[in-house]
């Protein structure tokens, strides 16, 4: 109920103040475990994400954030577990795991770390990890805004414009991992390569919304400049 009403108020907000814009949400299967992976450019795409999935999800977050007197205790009550700064520890690996077998959603950074570029950086083999050993499909996502509606460091958010665009779900076929203590270093890394391939096939897919978004911006663009010099030459 603390969920629902919280998103019910930041949903209000994000749409009234930022202009949200979601597409895709019918991309989002209504139950089961899922993965949802997103690039990540600014703090403002936790509550942003969790408006626009329409189902109550649970967030990675940097350990810092839970120690915040004020902000720790919303965001675990949000559903959000902590992992250290420099990649997924295997507490937090076992926790999301739990949690997606539950049959709940997990949102994850597959880079790791914010952009502070805007532009996306190579994906971690942690979410490979979490598709290998849960067997969830995993909803690619691209939030685009949220930099410039509050940059790193900034503690206030300007009004400008935030989308959030969802793709179709992606579902790798299953593979045997092999016990830890019983695998040799052939099957080692063949197991690493595969954690490898599903992060990058993940973030090619991410890429494309990424550059769905630009060919559409730059498609308005030149509309808006066309009606423009109609405009002026009928005027003329």
């Amino acid at each position: 109920m603390f969920y629902v009403i919280v998103r019910g108020i930041l949903g209000w907000w994000a749409r009234w103040y930022l202009r949200l814009e979601v597409i895709g949400r019918e991309h989002v299967p209504p139950g089961g475990g899922l993965l949802v992976a997103s690039n990540h450019v600014s703090y403002l795409d936790i509550p942003m994400l969790a408006c626009a999935l329409g189902r109550p999800a649970d967030f990675m977050g940097k350990l810092e954030l839970f120690r915040h007197p004020v902000m720790g205790p919303i965001y675990r009550l949000l559903g959000g577990f902590p992992v250290r700064r420099g990649g997924v520890t295997k507490e937090a690996l076992h926790e999301a795991i739990r949690r997606l077998r539950d049959g709940r959603v997990v949102v994850i950074y597959p880079e790791g770390q914010i952009s502070l570029s805007g532009e996306l950086l190579p994906p971690k083999p942690g979410i490979g990890v979490l598709v290998a050993r849960s067997g969830v499909p995993v909803l690619p996502a691209y939030v685009a805004g949220t930099d410039q509606a509050m940059p790193r460091g900034r503690r206030w958010v300007w009004p400008r414009p935030v989308k959030v665009l969802i793709g179709r779900p992606l579902v790798f076929e299953p593979f045997d991992e092999p016990d830890g203590g019983a695998a040799d270093a052939g099957m080692r890394e063949q197991q690493r390569m595969r954690y490898v391939e599903i992060s990058q096939r993940v973030m090619q897919a991410i890429t494309a919304l990424r550059a769905h978004l630009l060919q559409e911006t730059a498609a308005g663009l030149k509309t808006a400049r066309g009606a423009n010099h109609s405009g002026i030459d009928k005027g003329g």
